[in-house]
């Protein structure tokens, strides 16, 4: 259940996340390449299970959601959309300026211990922490203002842990848009949940599958 910025519990809920993450951004590009992954899934990880100790969530409430047919699935759907639309908007974006750095975190998978840690952080953790922090926790339905106020912090706050550079950042506020417009339109946090796992099988994969199949020959 959202609570109001007046709740007390408002705040007690999202501050703990928000120091990590700022601990997050101080430490993550200290890591090189190859170490980067481990920096990206403690996060990831503690971000998921920080909101599951909250009872924000289980697995059971998505499954019964993914139940509900139509009314479900077709939202989920039309965000995965939005998102590959976003996604290709942002491609878009790094080609009018092919000179820029996009800030975003290059991961070294050369042994199974990372390539466990890359399909978790980059395809199974972020669908769970992601939504349940910039989305279910940050953004209340208290009022228009106040909603719009929380959504344009929860897309500025989910950009900045994806890229402190200008490009980046722009791209990663894009690939936000549709799944802030999911939770306002559904309040149904499983729907933003379910159409960013798609994504990142979609997306992620593919690199997850044919990276082991080198690795094993």
């Amino acid at each position: 259940m959202e609570t109001s910025v007046r709740d007390k519990k408002y705040w007690i809920t999202i501050l703990p996340a928000l120091v990590w993450q700022a601990a997050y951004l101080t430490v993550c590009n200290s890591f090189d390449k190859d170490t980067r992954v481990y920096c990206d899934l403690a996060f990831y990880l503690g971000i998921a299970v920080y909101f599951t100790l909250w009872h924000d969530w289980s697995l059971s409430e998505w499954r019964n959601a993914a139940k509900q047919g139509r009314a479900f699935w077709l939202p989920v759907v039309a965000t995965a959309l939005g998102m590959a639309a976003m996604f290709g908007a942002g491609t878009l974006l790094s080609m009018v300026f092919p000179n820029a750095d996009d800030g975003m975190g290059v991961f070294g998978v050369n042994t199974w211990p990372a390539l466990v840690a890359f399909a978790f952080t980059t395809i199974l953790l972020p669908p769970v922490a992601e939504e349940l922090f910039y989305r279910k926790a940050v953004m209340s339905f208290g009022s228009t203002v106040v909603l719009a106020v929380t959504a344009i912090v929860s897309v500025l706050l989910y950009a900045s842990e994806h890229s402190l550079s200008p490009l980046g950042f722009a791209q990663a506020c894009l690939w936000a848009i549709p799944l802030s417009i999911a939770y306002i339109t559904t309040k149904n946090v499983y729907v933003c949940m379910t159409a960013h796992l798609l994504c990142n099988l979609a997306f992620n994969g593919a690199t997850v599958a044919m990276t082991a199949v080198t690795m094993m020959r």
